[in-house]
């Protein structure tokens, strides 16, 4: 990756446990006890987010949404900043529900360009309010940037007319108001595991590309890696959005909704090495440590791990 800066959003608003806007802090510390001096010789630049237990959810179907939405305004502000001063970026996020906000920035930034994501996770985060069984935010993002409302698999009958405002506003983050971010074939799932029935008919109603971790055991990394390489060798930039419950729960439980039969930790190496060495690689988000459901700051240090033996910074 070209020069590097670290963007630190700590906001746990769209998860459904408390604990992940200690992530970055414990990636920072597992950083110095293993001294990995990323967070000293890069640019660092922390966007201040509000504090969750001053707030009310206000509603069940999309819980914080316009507290996240003005959170992902903030995001998407400095990521597009960050990108056209000519900087790649490590994102450290607390939530999943912070990369529409960053990807938002990643379209502001190149509003004309080819872009692709590659989202690694047990979950699709393809949720809108009007399906999601928790209204948990962190499971939507996905539709937020594909702009979808998912409204043929409609789960929830009443949605508050001011959460659908808001959310029609969330797909259009930015001063651009683009939306959607992306298109179907502008995104690719590895790792995926745990969705709900109506995440599984969009995901192939859309015609989705992913990759189950049974499609990841050797030799199909290596096949999976060839593929999702060549998918976005035309591309102008890449995002990669890596949840730490893509990762098997025996690398650590320290995340909100760990998923049996998930990565290993040398398949995480080496699918972000292979990814990160892209030339058109210009972001990594690494989000969902919750130190507090861990022990030994066990998931952090994977991160530093991972992080330390397959990507180059500059």
């Amino acid at each position: 990756m070209q020069r590097t800066k670290i963007l630190i959003c700590s906001s746990e608003l769209g998860a459904g446990v408390r604990g992940a806007s200690l992530g970055p802090d414990a990636i920072r510390i597992s950083a110095v006890n293993n001294f990995y001096n990323i967070f000293e010789r890069l640019h660092v630049d922390e966007i201040k987010v509000p504090m969750l237990n001053r707030y009310s959810p206000e509603n069940k179907s999309a819980k914080y949404i316009k507290l996240i939405a003005s959170t992902h305004r903030k995001i998407c502000k400095k990521m597009c900043a960050a990108l056209t001063d000519g900087y790649s970026t490590l994102v450290l996020s607390g939530d999943h529900s912070n990369a529409a906000g960053f990807i938002s920035g990643f379209r502001e930034a190149y509003p004309d360009k080819k872009l692709g994501v590659i989202w690694i996770d047990a979950h699709g985060d393809i949720h809108s309010p009007f399906t999601s069984p928790s209204g948990n935010m962190h499971g939507m993002p996905v539709a937020i940037l594909l702009g979808l409302d998912n409204l043929n698999h409609r789960t929830r009958k009443k949605i508050k007319a001011d959460v659908i405002k808001s959310w029609e506003k969330i797909k259009a983050t930015g001063k651009l108001k683009i939306t959607p971010k992306l298109s179907s074939d502008d995104l690719i799932y590895i790792g995926i595991r745990d969705l709900e029935e109506e995440e599984w008919n969009i995901i192939k109603e859309q015609n989705i590309k992913f990759y189950t971790p049974d499609d990841l055991k050797k030799p199909g990394i290596d096949k999976v890696i060839e593929e999702v390489v060549s998918h976005f060798t035309s591309y102008d930039a890449i995002y990669i959005s890596f949840d730490v419950d893509s990762m098997d729960p025996s690398v650590s439980v320290g995340t909100g909704t760990p998923v049996p039969g998930g990565l290993s930790l040398d398949q995480a190496k080496k699918l972000l090495k292979a990814f990160t060495n892209m030339p058109n690689c210009k972001a990594l988000e690494i989000t969902e440590v919750n130190p507090i459901l861990d022990t030994d700051n066990k998931m952090a240090t994977a991160v530093v791990k991972i992080l330390r033996e397959s990507v180059v910074f500059s």
